[in-house]
């Protein structure tokens, strides 16, 4: 296998080098050890092995201590993009969502169609973690009547393609409460504040889905995180 070191910046070829002297010494090493060996983030290891060619750290490692390369399956198109979203995840957004549902009175969870049943789950588990009044819309229309000030509206969609929140969040600010909508797949069409959007990904499922039929993996994935990360802190 030939490593592309040619596009490595001089940062990228320091991580390296650093890594093949001390493989050889250590038959296995996670990738934070690795990260902290070479002194970056295990994001930035993460990155740097997908710039030389490699699926991933793991068969990074196994190349440098002279293990043999595991062929892996070739995973279909969603399982890919959830991978994708796993090893690139994004903490900082999970600390930030945290905060937010710290500081506020009142969390008020909402989503259309199948995300509904998400927030079920999501309130649920926020009202044996946080000592707030949590809420689960069952229907937009109930939102102004529940919104308060310091009150918080979390909005959850996969595509943000299929129904408008603008008068959701018209009505967030006349009652002086934060609205937050946090979306799955990138859309650059939202009329909202980029302030008030959370992107988990980049990428989009199948467009040929309707809402109803695309997977809710990532969004409960990100979910469970902000609950791990509530839950540590209590």
């Amino acid at each position: 296998m030939r490593l592309q070191l040619d596009r490595l910046n001089e940062l990228e070829t320091q991580i390296h080098q650093k890594l093949s002297e001390i493989s050889q010494e250590r038959p296995t090493m996670t990738i934070t050890e690795a990260a902290e060996a070479a002194g970056v983030s295990p994001s930035k290891i993460s990155k740097f092995v997908k710039k030389i060619g490699f699926s991933g750290y793991k068969e990074y490692y196994r190349f440098l201590t002279g293990k043999e390369l595991v062929k892996k399956k070739k995973l279909n198109s969603e399982f890919a993009r959830i991978q994708d979203f796993m090893e690139n995840f994004d903490h900082e957004t999970v600390s930030y969502l945290a905060d937010q549902i710290k500081t506020h009175d009142k969390i008020i969870l909402f989503g259309y169609g199948p995300t509904s049943i998400c927030m079920e789950y999501f309130e649920y588990k926020l009202t044996y973690i946080v000592d707030k009044n949590v809420i689960q819309a069952k229907q937009s229309s109930m939102i102004p009547s529940l919104l308060s000030e310091n009150a918080l509206l979390l909005v959850f969609s996969v595509a943000g393609k299929f129904a408008q929140f603008d008068h959701l969040f018209e009505a967030a600010k006349e009652h002086h409460a934060k609205a937050l909508l946090v979306i799955e797949e990138f859309n650059p069409n939202l009329n909202l504040d980029s302030q008030n959007i959370i992107y988990l990904t980049n990428s989009h499922q199948d467009e040929h889905l309707n809402s109803h039929e695309k997977t809710r993996t990532i969004l409960m994935i990100f979910i469970e995180e902000v609950i791990r990360q509530l839950t540590k802190e209590k």
